[in-house]
């Protein structure tokens, strides 16, 4: 059309017009492939108004142009709608005129108009602005820039102009929604143009119970800007909107931040505080924040508690703090919290306080200092240890009374290890003269009583040996190591060789695993076992004992004195030997403890109590099963080697 003679003619008629005219058409842009607007017309004005450096603006893209930020919005729509469209763009303030610019759908392309206005001003009844001033021009104006749709659109906040609704007493029922920019479609998925037309009522019916109506009447009919926070549900999703709601003109303009994400943050924030002070609670510790340069402490709730007030009930000053001390702790206090500041170290004290009801309390405090933003703070936290200091106390006392107990122990080791033995050791010895000298010539019953004295004597000297060893296990200074268990055994087998020999006893033992243990204890251990299955033998009948071995978990051992989180090594002695009656299983360990009488079988009744200590010094257990007759059962259970 523009190429044509009657354009020709068209120019000569409108280029030195006094209105500035724009033709543009739609084109694809080979190199980006978008669409964009490019002028094929402009007369002189137009050239003036939208070249700035540019000399010819024929052909040139329309988004190369100056003023043409809001143009480019609009020509999208009316592109799209082909329905005319205005706006105005507003003059500098050292300039005396503004633009009215409308947008038309020509043919297949858009005709812009540019026409210069002249500033009017006119006296604002509400505010009471003067006539001529600006701030009144720029009321009047107000509405038309913020609703410019490039403006509004591309606003991060939902903004939607609402018009009131009278009923006859003049009292507002309901506000028309005259526009809503397309931010809303981005929450309930809803065009903007659907919703524009409805009432607010309407459209969400619980504002009428939430309080958001009265908050835009009250706004509407005062005229002050309200704020407020409020909890939506749009397609069954909550969301949270922070609006600022502002009197324009004859209606209320609304700003709308979508803050469900900060809504949420802060939720969580409540309840981890909360969790925070409910686990302070628990473990009787609070905890504080103080600014070492104002000498100001911020206390949590708990801090609180500890000193029996209830929240923010005394005040945040560091002296206040010292108040509560014990006349003798105040210096110590004052010395340490000097020294940190000082230094910025850490500090970790106990001190004495006087709570609200004057009652006597230790309180724990450590802290740290670190500087944020020039300034330094120390943070921490504060405990009552109290209960701690006082069970402290108790076991210092009962640490002394096992000082003392021990002591008696160790003067009754000395007695039993020399006092004892050595008259022992001469009886034994003037006995046995008694005996090499008056053989054959003592009568038979004085003979016996003299064997009575030799096997008595010998008792006891077995006796004070087993005692001495039985109090001594847990005085043992060597470090625990490997220890293969069949060295263990191949030891104690030379050891009870002749007895072995002498009974034709059969033992069988697998392959033994290696274990982390004191191995002459272990030996010991070994010794007792198989000593005693070879002590209570059925008479005529060969001995056998088994010894097998096997890796089971804590768990699965069904011993409650086991860890169920680590493996144990099980030792079963199994013999076929006289066993016992099964209600001394657990009898048969204590000390002292002899199922049978003195003249059937040797021993003192302490080895099996020695066994059992042996076992327990070494983290483990030890059970016994018997039936009589049938022969005996000892299962050990010792840790594996980490």
């Amino acid at each position: 059309m523009i190429d044509s003679a009657a354009g020709s003619f068209f120019e000569k008629i409108v280029d030195n017009c006094n209105v500035a005219m724009l033709f543009v058409v739609q084109e694809i842009d080979p190199s980006s492939k978008n669409k964009e607007y490019i002028v094929k017309y402009a007369n002189k004005k137009a050239h003036a108004f939208f070249s700035g450096s540019i000399k010819n603006i024929k052909n040139i893209a329309l988004g190369q142009l100056a003023n043409c930020d809001q143009l480019l919005v609009v020509a999208n729509k009316v592109f799209a709608t082909h329905e005319k469209e205005s706006f105005i763009i507003l003059g500098k303030e050292n300039e005396n005129l503004d633009h009215q610019v409308e947008v038309s759908s020509l043919n297949a392309g858009l005709l812009v108009t540019v026409t210069e206005i002249k500033q009017e001003y006119i006296k604002d009844q509400e505010s009471k602005l003067p006539l001529g001033d600006a701030k009144s021009r720029l009321r009047e104006l107000e509405i038309s820039s913020l609703f410019g749709i490039r403006v509004l659109d591309s606003n991060d906040s939902i903004i939607c102009y609402l018009k009131p609704i009278f009923n006859d007493q003049e009292e507002i029922i309901d506000f028309h929604i005259d526009y809503m920019n397309n931010r809303m479609d981005e929450i309930t998925n809803e065009e903007a143009s659907k919703i524009v037309g409805m009432t607010v009522l309407e459209y969400y019916p619980k504002n009428a119970d939430n309080g958001v109506l009265e908050i835009l009447v009250e706004c509407y009919n005062t005229g002050e800007n309200k704020e407020y926070t409020k909890e939506f549900v749009f397609n069954d999703e909550p969301y949270w909107l922070s609006t600022r709601a502002v009197k324009m003109n004859e209606g209320v303009i609304l700003f709308s931040k979508d803050v469900t994400q900060e809504k949420r943050y802060e939720n969580e924030l409540f309840i981890q505080n909360r969790l925070l002070s409910e686990a302070e609670h628990v473990a009787h510790i609070g905890s504080f924040r103080w600014n070492l340069a104002k000498e100001q402490i911020k206390y949590s709730d708990n801090v609180y508690r500890l000193f029996g007030y209830e929240s923010n009930e005394f005040d945040d000053k560091y002296d206040r703090l010292l108040s509560f001390l014990h006349p003798n702790d105040i210096e110590k206090v004052k010395f340490s919290f000097k020294e940190a500041k000082r230094l910025k170290t850490k500090s970790d004290l106990v001190f004495r306080v006087y709570t609200k009801s004057n009652e006597l309390r230790y309180m724990n405090t450590i802290g740290e200092c670190y500087q944020k933003e020039g300034n330094w703070y120390m943070v921490g936290v504060i405990r009552d240890v109290t209960n701690q200091i006082e069970s402290e106390s108790i076991l210092q006392i009962k640490n002394a009374e096992l000082k003392r107990t021990n002591a008696d122990l160790e003067a009754f080791n000395r007695v039993a290890s020399h006092d004892l033995q050595e008259p022992l050791r001469k009886i034994q010895m003037f006995v046995s003269r008694l005996d090499e000298e008056e053989a054959g010539r003592l009568n038979k019953r004085s003979q016996g009583y003299l064997d009575k004295i030799k096997y008595s004597s010998d008792r006891m000297r077995n006796l004070i040996s087993n005692l001495l060893s039985y109090s001594k296990i847990d005085e043992v200074n060597e470090q625990p190591k490997r220890v293969d268990l069949n060295d263990v055994l191949n030891n104690i087998l030379d050891d009870l060789g002749e007895r072995i020999s002498e009974l034709d006893a059969k033992i069988d033992a697998e392959n033994l695993p290696v274990v982390n243990g004191i191995q002459f204890q272990l030996e010991q251990l070994f010794s007792n076992l198989i000593g005693n299955s070879l002590k209570y033998v059925h008479e005529g009948v060969q001995p056998h004992i088994k010894i097998i071995s096997s890796i089971i978990s804590g768990k699965n051992a069904n011993v409650k004195s086991l860890l169920p989180s680590i493996n144990y090594v099980k030792l079963q002695f199994i013999d076929n030997g006289i066993g016992f009656d099964k209600k001394y299983q657990e009898k048969i360990f204590e000390i002292f403890q002899r199922l049978h009488g003195k003249t059937e079988f040797t021993g003192t009744g302490l080895g099996l109590s020695i066994c059992k200590k042996i076992v327990q010094s070494h983290n483990g257990a030890i059970h016994a099963e018997g039936e009589i007759n049938k022969g005996a059962e000892f299962t050990v259970y010792l840790p594996t080697l980490l």
